[in-house]
């Protein structure tokens, strides 16, 4: 049977915010997502209901990568590690992942969703995936949420992944500073963004301050200050 990818959107932008913020880069968001976190932006692509997506082939989608010409390819979502990713590379091209983390890529996966969705998928080879940036961003109470100790485990002992966080207040900083001290992450690989999609929300100099002052990278959220809340940005 052939593998099919359920695709939301395809859009090109720059990559916002983490470790390669500014690039130019194409965009491949996919649909369902694992988690239902309270202030997600793209609701649209949890169920199978909540948004339109079509569904692709690995050539398909290959193509579109060499026809569109980008050098840097995201894949976010959704919940792109829930497919995989591994099948869609080729030589001359960059590849990141946007990943809430709780699932691990190099073990196989079956999940079904609340909508009653099944996702299945093999485990992704490590040689390919390990060359993937991967921007992980666990999610913090503020989401309702649970802290997957496994896949946190899994993560923090990575060389090709960064943590990307977003937060509004000491709280959060002090939350995000306990997950990094248990589970023994290097702080060099956590960078933090400020939450909200308003300009001003981004121009509080003084949780920048302390987001350095606590050994964290700093992350501008670029397309929240060109676009706000702006869908396929």
């Amino acid at each position: 049977m052939e593998y099919l990818f359920p695709v939301s959107e395809i859009f090109e932008s720059i990559q916002g915010e983490g470790n390669r913020a500014g690039m130019r880069s194409l965009f491949i968001r996919f649909q369902f997502c694992n988690l239902t976190c309270s202030w997600c932006d793209t609701k649209y692509t949890w169920f199978k209901d909540t948004g339109y997506f079509k569904w692709y082939s690995v050539s398909e989608l290959k193509d579109i990568i060499r026809q569109k010409g980008f050098k840097e390819v995201i894949f976010t979502g959704g919940e792109p590690a829930l497919f995989s990713l591994d099948k869609l590379v080729q030589t001359g091209f960059n590849y990141h992942v946007e990943t809430n983390g709780t699932a691990i890529p190099t073990l196989p996966l079956e999940i079904q969703l609340s909508d009653g969705t099944l996702i299945k998928r093999e485990a992704m080879n490590k040689n390919t995936i390990e060359k993937f940036n991967w921007v992980v961003s666990p999610k913090l109470s503020n989401s309702r949420q649970k802290i997957d100790v496994d896949s946190l485990n899994y993560w923090a002992a990575q060389d090709f992944c960064i943590f990307k966080y977003i937060c509004n207040n000491d709280d959060d900083l002090a939350e995000v500073e306990k997950i990094v001290n248990d589970f023994k992450i290097d702080k060099n690989k956590i960078y933090i963004g400020l939450e909200g999609v308003t300009l001003k929300s981004q121009l509080k100099p003084e949780m920048v301050d302390k987001i350095v002052a606590k050994g964290f990278n700093f992350s501008p959220r670029i397309h929240v200050l060109l676009w706000g809340a702006t869908r396929r940005k």
